[in-house]
């Protein structure tokens, strides 16, 4: 989808909310609907802003990246405002001779100190009103291009994956794998999408922690949660691993319960379905083996330009209905403090008739590695 393309689907949307414009201050939103990718230094150095209407396409920045915004936003009228922290006094000025009435803006991106000083500076009696997703939601339906470069960010990542299981060994740190798979990705794509996961035993049931220097063991549970960017695009994939045959028992019981979750997942959901009913399909399987309390997030998010996009996969923020074009993560998990923790983790995309999976790693549990540990 060209960004005109990209333009008109806003612009409609603005007219159908009976709103005159946008300010767009979120720099995943400024890249998808210009093509221009500054970078912000937040909270209070923005790499810049655009300002859409019916009929004007704006794109302020600062002398650093003028240059930039005009080769890779040729759809806007670039205006350069001073350095110095000048963006929402030039925001203000451009809308001031727009004649807009009502000029929405992105109030979950938006700093407030921000928005005080455009509404300040205004010289029009425009009224900014808050909007919260608008365009998230648009960039929640990816398109053919988009899917292309999802896919590409999720086949490094399987790669990666393949790369750190077969140097995977007793007595390496939780750090030093993090740091096989962010070198893996720095050399084989545009870097990781966020900071690894690798958490091994007692750490494991801790959903986001955070790799320290503990040393891996044979027979115990390794969870690894890693991500790739490629072409401003993120991917995200788990999986729980043993070198070896488990210590104890429970980590292959559980290691099946979860698999059994997440298959089902992919396997029943379907476009109408709310998020939350999404994740009640693994919930339900975990419940039902004694586990509810110990799934302690929901079942997925969407994916994109952002590592965590519309739409939400839980029982807190399921309300959204899901649609085909929608990329989201599978990832059901049980942790039990003290002990460890399993999560397994495909990206899938939504079709007319279900959910593809992206994925492709194995989702074996005993894995031998270089040395074939037993």
């Amino acid at each position: 989808m060209s960004f005109v393309e990209r333009l008109r689907r806003l612009r409609d949307e603005l007219q159908a909310r009976n709103l005159d414009g946008l300010i767009v201050s979120q720099p995943e939103s400024r890249y998808y609907l210009s093509g221009y990718a500054g970078h912000d230094l937040p909270p209070r150095d923005s790499a810049g802003y655009l300002v859409v209407t019916e009929s004007q396409a704006l794109l302020l920045t600062d002398p650093r990246t003028t240059g930039q915004a005009e080769s890779e936003a040729p759809d806007f009228e670039v205006i350069t405002y001073s350095a110095g922290n000048r963006g929402p006094a030039a925001v203000a000025q451009a809308v001031s001779k727009l004649n807009v009435k009502r000029l929405a803006f992105e109030s979950a991106h938006l700093p407030y100190g921000v928005w005080s000083e455009i509404r300040a500076e205004l010289t029009s009696s425009a009224d900014l009103c808050p909007e919260d997703h608008l365009v998230d939601e648009l960039r929640a339906i990816k398109d053919t291009e988009e899917l292309a470069h999802l896919q590409v960010a999720i086949d490094v990542l399987d790669d990666c994956l393949a790369h750190v299981l077969t140097n995977l060994e007793p007595g390496l740190t939780e750090r030093e794998v993090a740091r096989l798979v962010e070198l893996y990705l720095i050399e084989h794509a545009d870097g990781p999408s966020f900071p690894s996961i690798v958490a091994s035993g007692p750490n494991a049931a801790i959903p986001h922690a955070v790799p320290s220097d503990r040393r891996l063991q044979a027979g115990e549970a390794i969870k690894i949660d890693i991500g790739a960017m490629a072409s401003g695009y993120c991917s995200d994939m788990t999986r729980t691993v043993c070198l070896g045959a488990p210590s104890d028992s429970r980590l292959a019981e559980i290691h099946g319960i979860v698999l059994e979750a997440q298959l089902r997942a992919e396997r029943e959901v379907r476009p109408g379905m709310t998020g939350r009913e999404a994740d009640s399909l693994a919930r339900d399987v975990i419940s039902a083996a004694g586990y509810k309390d110990a799934f302690l997030h929901g079942l997925g998010h969407g994916i994109g330009l952002e590592v965590h996009e519309r739409p939400s996969l839980s029982q807190t923020r399921g309300d959204e209905p899901l649609q085909p074009g929608m990329v989201f993560s599978v990832e059901p998990g049980i942790y039990l403090p003290g002990w460890g923790g399993v999560r397994i983790e495909d990206l899938v995309v939504l079709e007319a008739d279900g959910a593809r999976v992206l994925c492709h790693s194995p989702k074996t549990l005993a894995y031998g590695g270089q040395n074939n540990v037993s």
